[in-house]
């Protein structure tokens, strides 16, 4: 006798939700805090460039 159930929807939900989850968070670690940090960088540089431009001059 087997009394092993054959509805495996249990297990192939919860191992889709596990994909799931990974997969959004390789996209926030490999796309999404790169593409932040590049942006901070590149606004923060701006902001160092244009007050020297209109308040601090070049440094010495």
């Amino acid at each position: 006798m087997n009394n092993k159930p054959d509805d495996f929807s249990g297990t192939t939900a919860s191992t889709l939700a596990s994909q799931s989850e990974w997969r959004k968070f390789l996209l926030l670690a490999c796309v999404g805090l790169p593409v932040t940090m590049g942006a901070l960088m590149v606004i923060y540089g701006f902001l160092v460039w244009f007050s020297q431009l209109l308040f601090f001059g070049p440094p010495a």
